[in-house]
């Protein structure tokens, strides 16, 4: 009985020490902070607001965002304003570089989880429900070399744009490109989130969604690398010199749409669906799933391929047709394709 009593005493005093130390360690992170609140949840150079600031558009060819987390959106500046780069942002979270026609925007160190220029341990909570971490640009109807945004947290909005290359790397957020050309490359990779492309074109475009459902819609572009590991992928009325899809989980959707020349569809786990879809070379794989839809033109005009393991099919092999090719593999699912002139 006295061994518990001696133990909760010392178990109490232990308790108190180690409060009064938390407690001598909180005040003295407070005062060394200025005896301000806010400097717990806001770097130092205090709490973020948007404001706007112009970039003579001559002196911008190329555009580069390095976001942390906030919402990204690059669109066209109003005929009021013709002649300048419109930059709306917190200048104290960002830090705006303008040369060699390179337009960066990038976090201030202070804002970065380095432990670099004011930024210290104790400032444990940087989070926020305001929407100043955000960066929005403005630019003139004007053909860029290249854009390129990076973002950790947030959605990636690119609207009215025409630049040589178009890269997005995308983390946590959905990303929208509407009405955006790319002359040689459109490159969007994204880890969690939905990726929209509309009306778009250019040379080449390469799409990676880990997570996340893809759509393309009227969309034209010489090649096309869709990949997606969760979630679906469709294509509606776009049209390719040559289209790759591939899904591990998730269905692939081909609506009216078509491609000059090869075309190669494989779902792993998921099923690949045709609507009065065109190409002259045309691969279809599914391994657990169907493959179902219509084909744009004529049966006779295609030899024919079909293999199935666990599955039916209306389709047979047929190897007196015309030019095209149609080569279509399952594993465990049916195939059910029809053809329309």
């Amino acid at each position: 009985m006295k061994r518990k009593q001696r133990f909760f005493k010392l178990s109490a005093i232990v308790g108190c020490i180690l409060l009064g130390a938390g407690m001598l360690l909180c005040g003295a992170g407070f005062v060394g902070m200025g005896c301000n609140w806010n400097a717990f949840t806001y770097p130092r150079g205090g709490e973020p607001v948007a404001v706007s600031s112009f970039v003579e558009a001559d002196a911008v060819d190329s555009i580069e965002i390095h976001a942390s987390m906030g919402d990204v959106k690059i669109e066209r500046a109003s005929a009021a304003n013709p002649e300048e780069v419109e930059l709306v942002l917190a200048e104290n979270v960002y830090q705006v570089v303008v040369q060699h026609g390179l337009l960066l925007v990038m976090p201030q160190d202070s804002y970065t989880a380095t432990g670099q220029n004011g930024w210290n341990w104790y400032q444990l909570l940087n989070l926020h429900s305001n929407r100043d971490w955000d960066v929005t640009i403005r630019v003139p109807e004007k053909l860029l070399d290249s854009v390129f945004v990076e973002t950790s947290m947030g959605t990636v909005d690119l609207s009215d744009l025409q630049a040589g290359s178009v890269t997005v790397q995308g983390d946590m957020g959905d990303v929208t490109l509407d009405n955006v050309s790319a002359s040689e490359s459109m490159t969007v990779t994204q880890s969690m989130g939905r990726v929209t492309l509309g009306n778009c074109q250019g040379g080449s475009l390469t799409l990676e969604n880990d997570m996340g459902g893809t759509q393309v819609f009227q969309c034209r572009f010489e090649s096309g690398n869709l990949q997606g590991s969760y979630g679906s992928c469709d294509v509606d009325e776009s049209s390719f010199d040559a289209l790759a899809v591939v899904t591990d989980m998730g269905d692939i959707h081909l609506t009216r749409s078509e491609a000059a020349g090869t075309v190669v569809c494989q779902a792993a786990q998921g099923s690949v669906f045709l609507e009065r879809f065109a190409s002259p070379d045309i691969t279809l794989i599914s391994d657990m799933g169907e493959v179902s839809g219509t084909i744009a033109g004529r049966q006779a005009d295609y030899q024919i391929t079909v293999d199935t393991d666990m599955g039916s099919s209306n389709l047979a092999d047929q190897m007196t047709g015309g030019p095209n090719t149609l080569e279509v593999t399952t594993n465990m699912g049916n195939i059910e394709l029809a053809f329309e002139e």
